[in-house]
């Protein structure tokens, strides 16, 4: 666990509205844009002015980099790789970084989660490409299908600051693969191998990897499997949490003479028999295709200083089941009281292109960044449900109705560097075209407006890092990003929705505005020395036409065991507050201690309640022991979070108790390249569950999380 992620400060600024904004406005904005940089005359930066890097584990390279400002303006916190060890899940490990979380509906494919944000208000990459979920009952997250063991770096930006990382990114998280290094003598062969097996729920995982560079090529194939069975919680009930996911994945890349880069990256996962007690359904399996070309060239000189070109598909089929539900069982006295067989097939497929141009003006620190990128979404889903023992058909319906979503943005952005300080600036404007092939007649008779629709929206974000003194860093910004709705949001006939945690049933919205989010953020960052580090952070977040839902009563439910209220998507207001306080400090070359503290305070304006879906105030202690060598390190680190009562009632949140929890962590590692590791999580037994998490639709419980849980595991690097 590491030293705290940085935050900034942004101004806020009432910039136009994001439907149908006329050309004029970004052009007006991009010029804006120009007159602001041109004015600073900044001198070149020195390398002083960059905060010093965390301290990293050479053993293995994945980490996660977390910053509040444009990404350019690195500003940034690390989180080591050993603290992302024996994770069966990617987004388990976001619950380790300071305003980042994950909400659990099953064992693994859990959904991140950023200062209060979820779902598709985080946009989620996987090596610059665009993913979306499979299913509508989003049983996967946009990061699911990448096997933990395969990273080597996640990019989270805690703000509407990656506008050139994708179109919707109220923040934004991007997840780089890992590739071998170029040879720069002759062919060299490599390969890693890693086990480890976590007795609580019987999980396993396992990587080998074969690679090789010669020169000017490089190449990859990796194989990863992880599987796990049912789980207990600290109440020694059993939670079910079987799955199994096997993972594919290889690369080709080639060097030209001119230092340019052409890389090919393709995937292939399978993931069966995922149990989910946080929904209605569990998952039969999930099949997922991906290919990734990307062309990448730098310069030293000249005018055009760099550029990338990229292309990219992924495709997603995923099936969900009743098998084990109540609604898969008999039950004299409901309606029906026989059991019922319900399949939901779904595909999710997205096809995209990036280019940008890195331009140098001078001498002067300045440089500009010109892009654009497309992305084209098609969903389709359909549901079916049969009497089980004699498999009549009772209802058919599209819970994804052949939906298509198309985004077409252009982005410019300008970093100028000074000797103490840095300034950025950005402005993004994206065409999107929704449309649906049909729909029902009850769905067009209960909605008003046009099935397609069109939308232009504009975003914009600043950020600065300034040197104050030695050992103070301030950085601040402010920023605004236009997410566009989703195909539930817009054209579902009465399905139920994962983000509200209720197993009713929902009506989309043709007509429905997509969500402005304006941001502010500072972050102050000191170092006393080179033994006490300090991280404060602070950010204001404002969300206009805020997509939640409201109940009609005048819509009948569409199944007889959905709840009697049906909820319609509508616009509301939300506003934010929140951030996180670190302290890190090395007492010698062999002990450091940390502390964390997180709040995030959020209310719904239109409803005059709290926000859905907050997590409590948290806090971490821990400390580090290393050895002289630095082969080997043992972790002890609590976590308190306060009780949850503030809910959103009127959408029939329930209050979650607070928890304190103890890990004990330690690896030790060989010159040969052996690292063995030990982990112990919650090992006072504490039977919790994350406010986050999923209630099961059937009790209205929270899935608890595992109770104490011991892995051990090793790697092999020679």
């Amino acid at each position: 666990m590491s030293f705290p992620s940085t935050i900034n400060f942004p101004s806020t600024k009432n910039l136009p509205s994001t439907r149908n904004t006329h050309p004029a406005a970004a052009a007006t904005a991009a010029t804006l844009l120009l007159l602001l940089l041109s004015a600073f005359p900044v001198p070149a930066r020195q390398d002083d002015a960059k905060p010093e890097p965390e301290e990293q584990t050479p053993a293995v390279s994945a980490r996660i980099t977390v910053t509040a400002s444009l990404p350019e303006i690195q500003v940034e916190t690390t989180i080591p790789a050993e603290d992302l060890q024996n994770e069966s899940d990617l987004a388990a490990a976001f619950r380790a970084a300071p305003g980042l979380n994950a909400n659990r509906g099953g064992p693994i494919n859990m959904d991140p989660t950023l200062r209060g944000l979820q779902e598709n208000q985080i946009a989620m990459t996987v090596d610059g490409s665009r993913t979306f979920a499979a299913g509508p009952a989003r049983m996967d997250s946009d990061l699911s299908h990448v096997n933990p063991l395969t990273v080597d770096e996640v990019r989270v930006v805690k703000g509407p600051y990656a506008l050139m990382w994708s179109a919707g990114a109220l923040s934004a998280i991007d997840v780089v693969t890992w590739a071998p290094e170029f040879s720069a003598g002759g062919h060299r062969l490599s390969g890693a191998l890693s086990v480890d097996y976590g007795e609580n729920g019987g999980t396993s995982s396992s990587l080998s990897r074969l690679a090789g560079a010669a020169g000017s090529v490089r190449y990859a194939v990796t194989a990863a499997v992880r599987s796990g069975d049912d789980y207990e919680d600290g109440n020694g009930n059993t939670v079910p949490g079987d799955y199994t996911s096997e993972n594919l994945s290889w690369l080709f890349g080639v060097q030209d003479q001119n230092g340019g880069l052409l890389q090919y990256k393709g995937g292939y996962q399978s993931q069966e028999d995922i149990d989910y007690p946080g929904r209605l359904l569990n998952a039969t399996y999930f099949k997922t295709r991906s290919h990734n070309l990307k062309y990448l060239s730098d310069r030293e000189r000249g005018a055009l200083r760099g550029f990338m070109v990229q292309a990219y598909a992924s495709r997603k089929d995923h099936l969900m089941n009743n098998d084990e539900k109540p609604t898969g069982r008999d039950a004299p006295g409901r309606m029906p009281p026989f059991a019922l067989d319900i399949d939901l097939p779904t595909e999710s497929n997205t096809a995209g292109a990036r280019v940008s141009f890195d331009l140098g003006t001078g001498d002067d620190g300045l440089r500009w960044t010109v892009g654009a990128d497309h992305y084209r979404s098609r969903q389709q889903a359909e549901r079916l449900i049969q009497r089980r023992s004699n498999g009549f058909l009772l209802f058919r319906d599209q819970a994804w109705p052949e939906s298509r979503t198309d985004n077409v943005g252009a982005y410019l952005q300008g970093v100028r560097d000074g000797e103490r300080s840095s300034l950025g600036a950005a402005v993004r404007v994206d065409s999107v075209s929704a449309g649906v092939r049909e729909t029902t007649e009850f769905f067009r008779a209960n909605t008003e407006g046009d099935l397609d629709q069109d939308e232009t929206n504009l975003s914009a974000a600043l950020s600065a890092a300034l040197r104050l003194s030695d050992e103070w860093l301030l950085t601040i910004g402010a920023g605004r990003a236009v997410r566009t709705a989703t195909t539930l949001e817009r054209w579902s006939d009465r399905f139920p929705a994962s983000k509200f945690q209720l197993p009713a049933e929902f009506m989309g919205n043709p007509m429905i505005e997509p969500e402005v989010s304006t941001e502010i953020d500072l972050d102050l960052r000191g170092r006393n020395g080179s033994r006490l580090e300090t991280n404060a952070t602070l950010f204001y977040r404002r969300i206009d036409d805020y997509i939640t839902i409201a109940p009609d009563p005048a819509l009948p439910k569409r199944l007889p065991l959905s709840p009697p209220i049906v909820f319609r998507y509508v616009n509301g207001e939300a506003s934010f507050f929140g951030g996180e306080l670190g302290l890190r400090q090395r007492l010698n070359d062999v002990l450091t201690w940390r502390l964390e503290v997180e709040f995030v305070h959020a209310d719904d304006d239109t409803l005059d309640e709290p926000l859905l879906g907050i997590p409590p105030l948290t806090a971490r202690v821990g400390m580090r022991l290393r050895t002289p060598s630095g082969r080997g390190w043992l972790d002890l680190s609590a976590t308190a979070t306060r009780d949850q009562d503030r809910v959103a009632t009127s959408r029939f949140e329930i209050p979650t108790e607070g928890a304190e929890t103890l890990d004990l962590a330690g690896a030790w590692s060989l010159r040969s390249g052996l690292e063995f590791i030990l982990r112990a999580r919650n090992l006072t037994d504490e039977a919790y569950a994350s406010h986050l998490n999923a209630k099961n639709p059937f009790n209205g419980r929270r899935i608890l999380e595992p109770g104490r849980s011991v892995f051990a595991g090793f790697s092999y690097r020679p």
